[in-house]
């Protein structure tokens, strides 16, 4: 068990903040981070001190791996939340309780109920995508290196984004703040997505380690039928596979096989030669965009980068964005009008008209193609609301100066009407009826305006 340097200076402030008496600590560490190692080494020191140690995640394929790093150490027990949950009568009261990828939200019942079991235990939540209520449960924040900082020093393998197509999702509904898989299943078989993904693959993946992300098990299934109408061979992998199919399945894109699964491998798995991730599942989860493109972050033996296919339209969604992106996990981004383009675009990235790579900054010349993309014209939402704002004022503004030359205008052309005839050719320019002009020459003279003011003499009389 050796650090690395960076994980040496985590390790340690996490300790001290344990040692200063935190309880409850989230330790958060980028995809590709390390953190099992981390896990091992905190484990085997309470295990060495005499001390009980519980390692839990909700993934056997992490338990597994997990278990190995115990290297038969007595007094760590791992397991799956949704094991331990059965039997915690029947195991050591841990001093040291450490849950693996606790962003993973789907057992939050069963580690609540493990948490109240064992209220003196230090808990330590290990995730690099936490969620913002993981900062409630687990409040003294340990924070590791981020995915930029692991790419910057080659800890990391750097990406390419590419987006050739994007599904439209305006009329997807949204439930529980993810779109509602039925309506999304609908809108990607609209544009024919699966087609543009098959061309994709043609284009650059094809004989390399692939990953392809659907929506759910049924959508994986429709995908795998059309890439093999099209002569692709490809596996399906879903949570329903036994450890032996499991095994098969990974062996098969390592060997440079396309591989289809929902979400077993976006968490969990080590695919450190794969080449290329392609995804047909719209997301507005940042966690999940996240964990799928750290699949492919893993570096090469050849220290090439890892490629990101969007069919999807996830990379230039608000909230998700590449993976070097700067996130704050307890704000949601997506809200953030001064970040995003009014029509829903993340305003840090470009994308290039020729070849549909993505890009952060605002650069005009693309680095993948060199294609000169000319001056961003695009502007933020909030800037959008301000021009809007101003025009509609200036709008009304001159709406109201033409009214008001209107009645002047008016006005005037009233005041030179002396006689009756006058009143009447005013009528008809103005498509006014007769009576008008009649009632209207009435009221002048009534107001002794109809008839012209005689010229006075010197001595009162008129001349």
């Amino acid at each position: 068990m050796k650090f690395r340097g960076y994980q040496q200076e985590d390790y340690t402030n996490l300790t001290a903040r344990i040692e200063a008496g935190a309880r409850r600590l989230l330790f958060e560490g980028s995809v590709g981070y390390g953190k099992s190692l981390v896990i091992e080494a905190l484990a085997h020191e309470y295990a060495d001190r005499g001390e009980p140690v519980l390692v839990l995640s909700n993934r056997r394929a992490v338990v597994d791996q997990l278990r190995k790093r115990a290297r038969g150490k007595d007094l760590i027990t791992t397991s799956t939340v949704q094991g331990i949950v059965r039997r915690l009568d029947r195991i050591p009261v841990p001093a040291l309780l450490l849950i693996d990828e606790a962003h993973m939200g789907g057992a939050a019942a069963q580690y609540r109920r493990v948490l109240g079991e064992f209220p003196d235990a230090v808990v330590v939540g290990f995730t690099g995508t936490p969620t913002p209520d993981l900062f409630d449960v687990l409040p003294e924040h340990v924070p590791g290196r981020t995915p930029a900082w692991l790419t910057e020093r080659g800890f990391l393998a750097p990406l390419r984004y590419v987006c050739p197509s994007r599904p439209e999702l305006n009329a997807v509904r949204i439930r529980k703040g993810e779109y509602d898989p039925t309506q999304l299943l609908d809108a990607m078989n609209a544009r024919d997505i699966c087609g543009d993904a098959i061309a994709s693959y043609r284009r650059w993946c094809a004989g390399r380690p692939t990953l392809l992300f659907a929506i759910h098990v049924k959508h994986a299934q429709a995908v795998a039928d059309e890439f093999r109408a099209a002569g692709i061979a490809c596996e399906v992998l879903t949570g329903k596979d036994r450890q032996d199919e499991t095994d098969r399945k990974i062996a098969w894109i390592r060997d440079g096989g396309l591989l289809i699964t929902v979400d077993k491998v976006s968490a969990g798995f080590d695919l450190p030669d794969l080449h290329a991730i392609i995804s047909l599942r719209p997301t507005k989860s940042p966690q999940l965009w996240v964990q799928q493109m750290g699949r492919v972050a893993r570096v090469k033996a050849h220290g090439g980068p890892g490629l990101v296919i969007d069919h999807a339209g996830n990379t230039m969604r608000p909230g998700l964005g590449t993976l070097t992106m700067a996130r704050d996990w307890r704000e949601r981004a997506e809200d953030d009008p001064e970040k995003q383009t009014a029509d829903g675009e993340i305003l840090n990235l470009r994308q290039c008209s020729s070849c549909a790579s993505i890009w952060e900054g605002a650069a005009p010349v693309c680095p993948t193609c060199g294609h000169d993309n000319g001056r961003d014209q695009r502007i933020s939402k909030a800037e959008k609301i301000r021009l809007d704002e101003i025009e509609a004022a200036e709008i009304e503004a001159a709406q109201r100066a033409a009214k008001e030359a209107e009645a002047r205008q008016r006005k005037s052309e009233e005041a030179q009407c002396v006689t009756l005839d006058d009143w009447l050719t005013l009528a008809r320019k103005r498509g006014y009826k007769t009576a008008w002009a009649y009632k209207r020459h009435q009221i002048r003279q009534q107001q002794g305006r109809g008839r012209r003011k005689p010229t006075m003499g010197a001595d009162g009389w008129p001349i």
